[in-house]
């Protein structure tokens, strides 16, 4: 039989995705589903790898009975998936339970211990990242000072796309883009770096780490047992895979430094190619292995920026969760709909978008949301749209700094769903100043992992080919240069705020963590002032 399918897997933080394409790059079938997340406490954020696959397992019957495609014309298979968050996996091969996620901040006090113990520049030197809670040597740490009993019970760490290749192949293995997000992994020789894992105090873990392979590489085949529970065909090949990030600067055409992906899901990430591992003397960015030969990934984010929006619509626009549920549209469209009759700049309201602290170009593991230049006079469109605004202005700081490393972008590329707001890529034209272009398929990680598919089998003779097949534009915003002179301004004010209050957010967070004792309850005194408020 004629093999013309690809099969494409991506585990993001809050929702798993599955697409079938064919080898001329259409789109047969793609379908999401959300799974949960726990927070057992502030700052935390665990997820059950169980959930990743049995979500996956779900959608992937869903995509064959729905495009009755045989199985067996599948070419091969590619998985992607969040990275920084390790699932811990027993001598029976059974996932030990709930493990932290990249936003999960509880090792933050053994990232300061870093800091202080050993040297954060030669560590960027060597893994191309900053010393911060979110990569996995952190949790590691923490794991080793405060339950060590798990990590002894484990046999090898595996990260969530990992997890879903070792379900369906019994290969337990990870991919250079993946390792090289832990703090572990040695960008410059594609190592798992043994020296930085004993100065760290790790070397007794080491064992958890897997072997590490090029994305491209098939690493095995789907097993009798996983092809009885998912329905894909035993012996079907699949690849190393890749973190979702370099995924979608695949997946949004991007094969060098010309072009810049901005991807706005729970978070956002602005990335794209380099042709060497190019370090930021101030240590701004972080530079990891690329997903295709000769390539590393620059990547710089924040670690909320759909997530702000989300909080906003859940928190302050109860009224317009009720009127989408009952029109069946999204909450979303109506709020930009009232953001699209606000001005540029809010009449004057600013936002800083750190509302689970500032990661790259900043690294403040403190820093706090800011509403600024509140009065009677604004709206909830005003400041839906000032958040808008305040996650663009962040984007474009993170694009000076890489312009002062000679990193300059013609273009913008906008993935993930925040790419769904047309006045959110209109603001982000406008305050970047670049063009932004929209493309066809939005879940890019998914587009990536097809490339990936169809080079390593030899469907398509190479990546610049494949990249044609599978990356379609839409649509093209030019920026306005009216709205630019206005935002230029704004953007000014915004960066003196950021500097400003910098100095402030460890306090307040430390103030916040301060908790005044729950009065007690008097029912008899409960009583007495209702029976007195009804008279």
């Amino acid at each position: 039989m004629e093999k013309e399918y690809i099969l494409a897997i991506d585990v993001g933080t809050t929702t798993v995705k599955t697409a079938l394409f064919n080898i001329n790059g259409q789109l047969l079938a793609v379908e999401g589903r959300e799974y949960p997340t726990y927070y057992p406490r502030p700052g935390w954020a665990e997820q059950d790898p169980e959930d990743w696959w049995n979500t996956t397992v779900q959608l992937v019957r869903n995509i064959l009975a729905r495009t009755k495609v045989n199985p067996k014309g599948i070419l091969g298979i590619c998985a992607s998936s969040q990275r920084e968050t390790m699932a811990f996996i027993d001598s029976y091969g059974r996932s030990l339970g709930r493990v932290p996620i990249w936003m999960d901040r509880r090792s933050t006090p053994q990232a300061e211990k870093i800091k202080e113990r050993l040297s954060p520049k030669r560590i960027y030197e060597k893994t191309g990242l900053v010393v911060d809670a979110t990569f996995t040597a952190t949790k590691l740490l923490w794991f080793k000072e405060n339950n060590p009993e798990f990590l002894e019970k484990a046999k090898v760490g595996l990260q969530p796309k990992d997890y879903i290749i070792f379900k369906l192949t019994g290969k337990a293995v990870t991919d250079h883009t993946v390792a090289s997000r832990t703090m572990l992994f040695n960008i410059n020789t594609s190592q798992w770096d043994h020296e930085l894992i004993s100065e760290l105090g790790l070397e007794e873990y080491s064992h958890l780490l897997p072997e590490s392979l090029p994305s491209w590489e098939i690493v095995g085949e789907v097993t009798p047992e996983s092809s009885q529970t998912t329905g894909l065909a035993e012996g079907t090949p699949v690849l190393a895979g890749t973190g979702d990030r370099t995924a979608e600067i695949l997946g949004a055409g991007i094969l060098s430094s010309d072009k810049v992906e901005e991807s706005t899901g729970t978070g956002s990430t602005t990335a794209t190619l380099l042709g060497t591992p190019m370090l930021d003397p101030k240590m701004r960015y972080s530079v990891g292995v690329g997903p295709i030969p000769g390539s590393w990934a620059l990547e710089a984010g924040m670690s909320t920026a759909g997530a702000i929006l989300r909080w906003f619509r859940d928190q302050l626009a109860e009224g317009v969760n009720l009127l989408a549920t009952s029109t069946r549209r999204r909450a979303y469209e109506y709020l930009d709909m009232e953001a699209e009759y606000i001005p540029p700049g809010s009449n004057g309201l600013i936002v800083l978008p750190f509302f689970s602290g500032a990661r790259s170009p900043r690294w403040n593991p403190y820093a706090r949301g800011v509403i600024f230049g509140l009065t009677v006079f604004h709206t909830r469109a005003h400041v839906f749209r000032a958040m808008m605004e305040g996650i663009a202005y962040e984007v474009r700081k993170i694009l000076e700094v890489l312009r002062e490393v000679n990193v300059k972008p013609r273009e913008l590329v906008l993935m993930g769903g925040g790419a769904k707001s047309p006045t959110w890529a209109r603001i982000k034209a406008n305050v970047t100043g670049l063009e932004v272009v929209l493309p066809e398929l939005l879940d890019a990680a998914l587009g990536g992992d097809a490339i990936l598919v169809s080079v390593a089998s030899g469907a398509l003779s190479s990546y610049d080919e494949a990249s044609r097949v599978f990356f379609k534009e839409k649509l093209r915003i030019t920026p306005d240069k009216s709205q630019i002179e206005i935002y230029d301004k704004y953007y000014a004010l915004y960066e003196k705020l950021a500097e400003v209050l910098d100095a402030y957010f460890k306090e307040v967070s430390q103030l916040g963590e301060i908790t005044p004792p729950t009065p007690s309850w008097d029912i008899e005194r409960l009583i007495h002032l209702l029976m007195k408020l009804e008279s």
